[in-house]
């Protein structure tokens, strides 16, 4: 079975981290003018041995600049004002990233053999 959850994120441009379930699709997001908030509906598995996984998005106004890892998920819009809200996923970078010398020494080592 599963169900819908209802999730708020703030409109400010801090980071925010939400707990769902591995398997989780987020079904809709929407401005509540009256709250003044995003509501994220998102549809999960009931199953109670389901992993919980964290998820982190950062909301931005337009011409707000974002990282460009980061992965845009929905633009929200405020109906009575000329305003939008773009949500962001916050993309984690792998736990065992290769330092950037070894990209820098593997391109260099490239070169070499082309030349």
């Amino acid at each position: 079975m599963k169900t819908v959850e209802k999730h708020i994120l703030m409109t400010d441009s801090k980071l925010q981290t939400l707990s769902l379930k591995q398997g989780h699709r987020i079904v809709r997001i929407e401005y509540l003018v009256t709250e003044k908030c995003i509501c994220l509906w998102v549809e999960v598995p009931l199953r109670a041995d389901i992993p919980m996984t964290r998820k982190t998005y950062r909301v931005t106004r337009t011409n707000e600049s974002i990282p460009m890892k980061f992965k845009h998920v929905h633009t929200a819009v405020d109906l009575l004002k000329p305003e939008a809200f773009h949500i962001y996923e916050v993309m984690q970078e792998p736990k065992h990233k290769q330092p950037e010398l070894d990209l820098w020494h593997n391109r260099t080592a490239e070169n070499d053999l082309a030349a």
